[in-house]
């Protein structure tokens, strides 16, 4: 619970910073894991809220993506996207 809690700490400073996070993998937006609770769900309407996309008016974008791909084969994914991403800086 702690290391989780820590990650969306790491994750909101670095929004509020203007960065853009990107989180992708098997199953992240229910997060069996450490992102657990990313994406919550209104039991009774089906409707999705992600904190983390609401921290503040002009922070960085924060996106999850569920991949039916390996954790090996999104690595390779997101290196391929970041070598091909225009970075702020």
């Amino acid at each position: 619970m702690i290391g989780g809690l820590g990650k969306s700490f790491a994750y909101a400073s670095i929004l509020t910073s203007g960065n853009k996070v990107r989180i992708t993998g098997q199953d992240v937006g229910r997060g069996t894991f450490s992102h657990r609770h990313a994406i919550v769900y209104d039991n009774k309407t089906g409707e999705t809220h992600i904190p983390l996309q609401n921290i503040e008016k002009d922070q960085g974008s924060f996106t999850i993506y569920d991949s039916l791909l390996s954790e090996a084969a999104v690595l390779g994914f997101e290196y391929g996207y970041s070598t091909t991403t225009q970075m702020p800086w």
